[in-house]
């Protein structure tokens, strides 16, 4: 048994789908949970996801706490329970920032406790606990970010609990999982409301209703929370800088080759990007 006991706090997309995924399973966690939101908590208590609504203060009796927060948020809520968790127990989270919230995390437990960083690799465009689903997270990487202090089994606790979603557990460290996603996360969700953007001031007001799949599909993730992303971005924003200057020299590469007609060349431009996409 990975916990006799697992609160989650931040019953959304992410908290509630984690709680579903949980639900019923045997030898598996007594659950609880909290939410800013009493709609959230109490849709979870009738769905049978968690066993148990609880406040901030009283989670940190669970022997796992999962802080299922936005990363700006997730640094305060990690600082105050860490504190009072208990010899044994680990406190882990769900951040798509790393290198902050472990460097917090690690500062702020209880003696005997241990922080865990933790990222699955998962979601949607929707948010809040009316989007959670018990096969979220099914298929998916969740990766593990391990740091100094931490123990084998506390991160094996960790990867246990992801495995029970249906998730495959992954290691990184955090300085690394910053600047990968800031590539394969960050960088499209910016790049994705910026061309939104763009579209939204032309001068010629561009009809949406005339929009083909492609502008559909690749803007779709522009439609994810904005809140979540500005604190996402602003956290991580020397890596994600890095990326859009990376990107802006690629792209004007790309406005060379069609500036001066070059055909070859961008023939070329477009088959490394097919080959590069067609093996993810």
């Amino acid at each position: 048994m990975i916990a006799k006991r697992l609160g989650i706090v931040g019953l959304g997309l992410i908290g509630g789908s984690l709680a579903l995924s949980l639900r019923g399973k045997r030898g598996g966690p007594e659950v609880w949970g909290c939410d800013r939101s009493g709609e959230s908590v109490r849709l979870a208590l009738a769905a049978g996801a968690i066993a148990r609504a609880c406040t901030v203060a009283e989670i940190a009796a669970c022997d796992i706490v999962v802080v299922c927060v936005p990363v700006i948020r997730s640094i305060g809520l990690i600082r105050r329970i860490g504190k009072r968790m208990r010899p044994g127990s680990v406190l882990t989270d769900v951040g798509s920032v790393k290198t902050e919230i472990v460097k917090a995390g690690q500062e702020s437990m209880a003696s005997g406790a241990e922080f865990v960083g933790g990222h699955p690799i998962a979601g949607t465009e929707n948010s809040g606990y009316a989007a959670a689903g018990p096969s979220l997270f099914r298929g998916k990487t969740s990766i593990v970010t391990p740091a100094g202090g931490n123990s084998e089994p506390a991160l094996r606790r960790v990867e246990a609990m992801w495995r029970r979603t249906g998730a495959r557990p992954l290691r990184m460290d955090p300085e690394t999982h910053d600047h990968v996603f800031a590539y394969v996360s960050h960088l499209p969700h910016v790049v994705a409301y910026a061309l939104v953007h763009s579209v939204a001031t032309l001068d010629s007001r561009v009809p949406l209703g005339y929009s083909a799949g492609g502008f559909r599909d690749f803007t779709r993730i522009a439609s994810s929370n904005p809140e979540m992303w500005k604190e996402i971005v602003l956290q991580n924003r020397a890596e994600v800088l890095r990326a859009t200057a990376h990107y802006r020299k690629n792209f004007a590469q790309l406005e060379r080759l069609i500036r001066r007609g070059d055909g070859q060349g961008l023939l070329a431009y477009f088959r490394r990007s097919k080959r590069t996409r067609d093996r993810l």
